[in-house]
């Protein structure tokens, strides 16, 4: 359950690592994009906004001598005044003088009736006004914006305050007293851009974008709108520079996903948790003496068992853990394990024996005597009933290691040499190492009876124990044929499956009571 909820839990990470880095890329692009475009439509608002201040100050300054003019109202020298200050000004359509609201006379002569002032748009309190649309006596159709100061004011043509469109951006300025456009504009999006400066901020309506600039000194506002197609150009090349960057990252966290996955899943990062979660059981595999049958001893063996079937075979295993180093951590757990369970037997019948294999990272590391004293001393258990096994293979790998294996034979243990007669240089490891007996390997007793080429082997194996005095154990021993033969031999131990299959502590109980 806890393998299939990490292998859930991968997955999604996997499909979070492919997604998200691409998501946030477009979201990221897409803030990216509304930033910039936000600041260039709010420079370009406040550009409009600056213009039309500065139409209304020019005028303003225009007016604000004429109060002290020192010729009589509507005097020629008056009229002249009024029409040199409309003539050297560009914007401006028309300069009067107002007197009791009406129209007394103007830069175009005097008023033939005196046009009626409406009441002013808005006043600032200091005797400055503004009429957003006053109509002229030349033009009925286009009303002009007129600014007052005193007794003059100054008409303005409301296409001075018309904000020219830049690319697809629209532009418009409206008085905050109406809400309308001071000048004409055709814009399918001016009702958004009303609601937009009536709100009086910057925001997103669908893929458009409008920003507000507001004057402080005028009732006028600046709104811009950037059209749909101008926005979607715009987050083009953030797009597809935050998609490639999005689609990197996405490849990198997939890689080290799938990384992840392949380290934690691996068998020997599975092979070290199991360890640590004390998985792994021993097996006990008897050892039987073939002059009377008897039970004496059992060879330990590392077992990883799953809920319906071992997770790999013993061979599997010990090779994996000589691969990935963690020998002296199942060395030390098999035999703290073995102790626990059958110690009492040990202490009972001390002529039974267990043999335990050592690979050649336990005589490299130099601390394996101290492990078996560690877990020995004070048992009651004797040194000799623990036998250590040394696999050839591993020692031609392991180099020296005289030195570790005559400090065990020191301390009291039996060392056996495993499987004699599949490596390289049997012989010269029975000159160099100081072992006490060999294990034939499972592969020459099957040999015996048959006629194959490996069949005088075992002959000459035995002969060479003989003649170095060393005890013979036979493993892989599944036919009585086999057995008699071995005996003949003058083998004295035998383990394989004509006796029994490896079993757990309890099953080795109930077998050493019936071969005892």
């Amino acid at each position: 359950m806890r393998r299939r909820a990490l292998t859930s839990l991968l997955t999604l990470a996997a499909l979070l690592a492919g997604l998200l880095p691409v998501a946030a890329g477009l979201y990221f692009s897409w803030v990216y994009t509304l930033r910039v475009e936000t600041q260039h439509l709010d420079a370009l608002a406040q550009q409009a906004l600056a213009r039309a201040e500065q139409v209304f100050d020019e005028a303003q300054s225009e007016l604000s001598g004429l109060d002290s003019f020192p010729q009589p109202a509507c005097s020629v020298g008056h009229i002249q005044r009024l029409r040199q200050i409309a003539y050297c000004t560009p914007f401006v359509r028309e300069i009067a003088y107002v007197e009791n609201g009406r129209i007394a006379c103007s830069s175009m002569g005097e008023a033939d009736h005196g046009r009626v002032l409406p009441a002013a748009d808005w006043s600032d309190g200091n005797g400055r006004q503004i009429w957003f649309r006053v109509t002229h006596t030349l033009d009925d159709v286009r009303p002009s914006v007129a600014i007052g100061r005193g007794a003059h004011i100054a008409l303005i043509h409301a296409s001075h305050f018309q904000a020219r469109p830049v690319g697809d951006t629209r532009l418009a300025v409206l008085s905050t007293t109406d809400w309308l456009p001071l000048a004409h504009v055709d814009e399918p999006l001016l009702p958004s851009m009303i609601d937009t400066a009536v709100t009086g901020r910057e925001r997103i309506q669908g893929d458009r974008l409008y920003a507000v600039a507001q004057s402080e000194r005028l009732p006028i506002v600046a709104v811009g709108a950037q059209t749909r197609a101008q926005l979607m150009a715009a987050w083009t090349q953030p797009l597809v520079m935050m998609t490639l960057l999005g689609v990197l990252l996405s490849t990198l966290l997939m890689w080290a996903v799938r990384r992840f996955a392949r380290d934690y899943f691996s068998p020997a990062t599975a092979l070290l948790a199991a360890i640590r979660r004390g998985e792994l059981r021993v097996a006990y595999h008897p050892q039987i003496r073939l002059s009377d049958g008897r039970c004496v001893g059992a060879e330990l063996l590392v077992r990883w068992p799953d809920q319906n079937e071992p997770v790999m075979s013993t061979d599997d295993l010990v090779h994996l853990a000589e691969h990935s180093g963690f020998e002296h951590e199942i060395t030390a757990r098999v035999l703290r394990t073995a102790i626990a369970e059958i110690g009492d037997l040990l202490q009972r019948r001390p002529e039974l024996t267990v043999s335990l294999n050592l690979a050649s990272h336990d005589l490299e590391r130099g601390d394996i005597v101290g492990l078996l004293t560690e877990v020995i001393e004070g048992s009651g258990i004797r040194r000799s009933q623990i036998e250590l096994e040394l696999t050839e293979r591993n020692l031609i790998q392991a180099g020296p290691a005289a030195d570790a294996l005559a400090q065990l034979r020191e301390a009291g243990h039996i060392v056996l040499l495993d499987d004699f007669g599949t490596g390289y240089s049997s012989l010269s490891y029975l000159h160099d190492l100081p072992v006490d007996a060999l294990k034939i390997d499972r592969a020459f007793v099957g040999t015996i009876g048959a006629d194959t080429p490996h069949a005088p082997l075992v002959p000459h194996i035995v002969e060479i124990a003989r003649s170095r005095k060393l005890h013979m154990v036979a493993e892989g021993v599944e036919t009585e044929q086999q057995a008699s033969y071995l005996r003949e031999q003058g083998v004295e131990v035998a383990q394989g499956y004509l006796y029994a299959r490896p079993m757990d502590a309890g099953e080795f109980r109930q077998f050493l009571a019936t071969r005892s």
